[in-house]
């Protein structure tokens, strides 16, 4: 804390000193020095729409971050995980899909019924199914990363911050063709292509394809059958039309359709990284309810610890047990009808497609932008379900989104720039998930466990923004939205029973938990959010950049986890569609909720207010800086973990009281000559729980559970949330003739952070700590003249060091371990 307050210090007078130069008197020179070589750099400036508009980065208040698709290109970046190497304050890593952390927010509830606090948007379309932004990530002209809550112009999920992924529009200049081919280890390969053609002087057209594979880092059991190495083999084809509406607007039509395999798993046992202990001091009965301490101790090197001691799954082998002297054969898993039907290994079979289309015309002074989607996600996936053997898993999913947004922003010359928008959204889905060969005696009396539920997931908003001058050099600006989110679900958690001599129903087992003694519990709730969220800011012209400020808050919409929202005292036991509550149903002769405490069933919305200042700006011919001081205040911050319930991980959300988070971002960069480029920088980050006590709140105080525990984490730090991170960056280029040779380099120095595994004894949770680590990558590119062709050779992760991503008291995913490769290009 000392030292962020040390480093806010310092980055006052560096936001001071450009002002006070603005308004110093410059001495009168005695003669006209010689022009330095460093006086003629070209410092590279970017046009983003993070505002909505199309700005300059140098010019454009908010704390963001933007690179082009060909900078991503020469450092080997191919997808949205590798994006958190070149981004401070970003992290993004696969889970089942993408899970992104600004600033160290993050949701790690990738459901059909969760919201992330980051969204992912793909040319301004909210992605609702984190699965689809893998495959979003091509012919991209640059990728913009706004931090801290954005919700008055981009809507819901947005707490943390918005990634947009800005491809590329078809263009009128020419006939082109631009293509790319890849190699790697872990045989990753990736190729991608894009051709444009414009048709006439109203008309053009541009293809883009992408092919992207590799085999999964975690290494199998030798001689595994069902073993599926292939980690993903993703293709994806976009189609788009851009037609001009004489010359004041014009329509763009965008149409992809994807398809994605794979395995996606890449959890390895608990115990590869960590040792469990008991923690003596902690309150509790017995040992067993005492909390647990784990230990950070890889069982070897990288390559050894990213490995599974445990075989696959198996979706094609009957299943049997004995019980009372006769024994049960099930049908295979594939003959329950459920999963990917194409593979009887661990394997994902997606498909992915959507049209979306964006209007703009200027009526004169008012320019008009419709922006609208419809996307489809299709899922038939099996899958390794981790408890203490991997047993097999179906999943299918059936997801249909749309959103539709409508802004009008004014156009003229005035000293009032206003816009203002209507937006919808809805997604519904319905999926169903079961785990088959479950031990009856072990797990309840349970053979098969599922999961079949449909939700409908919406959101209406209406906002406005505007920015007013007040001098040349100086402008406010203040922003409003209205959000109306509604979130329902109605399904069943289910249970089927072979125990006490049951018979196989036609000599078979049925997914009916009717038939065979089974069971079923209603899954009911429905949640509300009504929010007004707002922003303030300024922005000034100063010598040499641009100094601004902003208060602004967010909001994410409460939820639900499993249960009845109806059945409680004085309630009916009825749900909304007739069925009993058995969720909530009282024990006989207690005051226990049979199998689930309603209480628990729903979470908090997440609010937050942000406090902002910042400047970028070119502070000498040579040098630019990019700093900023950044306030959070959260009350109720979601907390999301996955949990073992019932023999089956689920992601299961909770409520800190409150929470604070205060960082110091600053990064500057050097152009000693315009041949070199160097970029220092450093994140400073203190978050930390001020009010969050797990078991409840009575009168100020913690309460204790009914084993006797106290669990108070005021004062504790937040998940994902190094306190220091350094990081520096060197590229040379060396003149070949007509082109060059580009040398990079760069180094990412982070601090320790924890990872917590919620409801681990009780109120007592499990912390699992990542020790501190450097990662370092490098590249060396050829450029060709006229940018013709380009050949670059890279490594990433040059230590080999891994890191936490999620995990629970079985399993856990582990970042990246060293990759290196080959990539080459053409245009024409």
């Amino acid at each position: 804390m000392k030292l962020i307050k040390t480093a806010c210090l310092v980055s006052a007078v560096a936001l001071a000193a450009p002002a006070y130069a603005q308004t110093a008197p410059a001495p009168a020179p005695a003669q006209e020095p010689a022009k330095a070589a460093s006086d003629e750099v070209a410092m590279p400036d970017i046009i983003v729409t993070a505002t909505r508009d199309k700005t300059l980065l140098s010019k454009t208040p908010i704390a963001l971050t933007a690179i082009t698709g060909d900078g991503l290109r020469s450092k080997g970046v191919t997808n949205p995980t590798a994006l958190g190497d070149q981004v401070p304050g970003l992290s993004i890593d696969r889970t089942n899909g993408l899970q992104i952390t600004i600033r160290g927010v993050t949701s790690t509830d990738g459901t059909e019924k969760g919201n992330p606090s980051a969204a992912f948007l793909a040319d301004g379309v909210y992605l609702a199914r984190p699965q689809q932004a893998d495959v979003s990530f091509m012919d991209v002209d640059h990728v913009e990363v706004l931090k801290g809550p954005q919700g008055t112009l981009y809507g819901r999920n947005t707490t943390a911050g918005v990634i947009n992924v800005i491809t590329k529009r078809p263009s009128f200049d020419r006939v082109s063709v631009e293509a790319n081919v890849g190699a790697g280890n872990y045989n990753a390969y990736n190729a991608d292509a894009a051709f444009n053609l414009p048709v006439n002087d109203w008309a053009a057209f541009r293809l883009s394809l992408n092919y992207d594979t590799r085999d999964n880092f975690v290494k199998g059991v030798a001689g595994d059958p069902n073993y599926n190495n292939k980690f993903r083999t993703n293709i994806s084809a976009r189609l788009q039309g851009l037609f001009k509406l004489g010359d004041r607007g014009d329509l763009l039509l965008r149409g992809s359709y994807s398809r994605l395999t794979g395995s996606r798993d890449s959890s390895v046992p608990f115990s590869n990284f960590y040792q469990l202990g008991t923690d003596s001091s902690s309150a509790g009965n017995t040992t067993a309810d005492k909390a647990r301490v784990a230990t950070w101790a890889p069982i070897g090197n990288t390559r050894q610890s990213l490995t599974t001691s445990l075989l696959s799954a198996s979706f094609n082998t009957p299943f049997s047990y004995t019980s009372g002297g006769t024994t049960y054969t099930s049908l295979t898993t594939h003959q329950y009808g459920g999963g990917d039907q194409s593979s009887f290994k661990p394997n994902v079979h997606d498909i992915a497609y959507n049209l979306d289309g964006e209007f703009n015309y200027d009526f004169g002074g008012i320019k008009a932008t419709y922006l609208g989607s419809i996307r489809q996600y299709e899922a038939k996936e099996n899958s390794n379900v981790l408890s203490g053997v991997n047993l097999p898993g179906t999943f299918n999913g059936d997801y249909t989104q749309q959103s539709h947004e409508l802004r009008l922003a004014s156009s003229g010359d005035g000293p009032l720039k206003i816009q203002g928008g209507l937006y919808y959204f809805r997604e519904e889905s319905r999926i169903a998930f079961y785990i088959y060969n479950l031990l009856p005696q072990v797990f309840g009396n349970t053979f098969i466990y599922g999961f079949p539920q449909h939700t409908i997931s919406s959101t209406k908003g209406a906002f406005t923004q505007g920015t007013y001058k007040i001098t040349d050099a100086v402008r406010l600006t203040a922003g409003i939205r209205y959000t109306a989110d509604d979130l329902s679900r109605y399904g069943h958690t289910v249970h089927l029973n072979t125990l006490g001599g049951q018979p196989l129903v036609g000599g078979q087992y049925t997914l009916d938990p009717a038939a065979g003694g089974g069971r079923s519990y209603v899954n009911d709730a429905t949640v509300k959010g009504r929010k007004v969220t707002w922003r303030a800011g300024f922005d000034a012209d100063v010598a040499g950049g641009l100094l601004y400020g902003s208060i602004a808050t967010g909001y994410k919409v409460g939820g639900f986890g499993d249960g009845c929202s109806t059945g409680g005292a004085g309630q009916s036991l009825v749900t909304s569609q007739g069925e009993r509550c058995d969720y909530s149903t009282v024990v006989t002769g207690t005051t226990t909720l049979k199998y689930g405490d309603q209480h628990a069933i729903y979470y908090e919305p997440e609010t937050l207010t942000d406090y902002e200042l910042g400047f970028r700006g070119r502070v000498a011919p040579w040098m630019k800086i990019d700093t900023n001081l950044f306030l959070y205040d959260y009350k109720n911050l979601q907390l999301s973990a996955i949990i073992p319930i019932n023999g089956a991980n689920q992601t299961v959300t909770t409520n800190a009281g409150k929470a604070r988070v205060l960082g110091w971002e600053f990064e500057t960069q050097f152009y000693p000559t315009r041949d070199l480029n160097l970029t220092l920088g450093v994140d400073l980050t203190d978050g930390h729980y001020t009010q969050f006590c797990p078991s409840g709140l009575v009168n100020g105080k913690c309460t204790a559970n009914d084993r006797g525990q106290v669990a108070n984490y005021a004062g504790q730090k937040l998940d994902r949330t190094p306190s220091t991170v350094l990081y520096g960056s060197i590229n040379y280029t060396v003149p070949v003739g007509e082109g060059n040779v580009v040398a990079s380099v760069y180094s990412r120095y982070s601090s320790a952070y924890s990872v917590t595994v919620f409801g681990d004894t009780g109120s007592y949770w499990l912390k699992l700590w990542t020790p501190s680590q450097t990662r370092t990558q490098a590249s060396l590119t050829y450029n060709a003249p006229n940018s013709a062709w380009y050949a670059t050779a890279f490594v990433k992760n040059i230590e080999n060091k891994v890191a936490l991503v999620t995990g629970s008291a079985t399993s856990l995913t582990m970042t990246d371990p060293r990759t290196f490769g080959v990539r080459a290009g053409v245009k024409f």
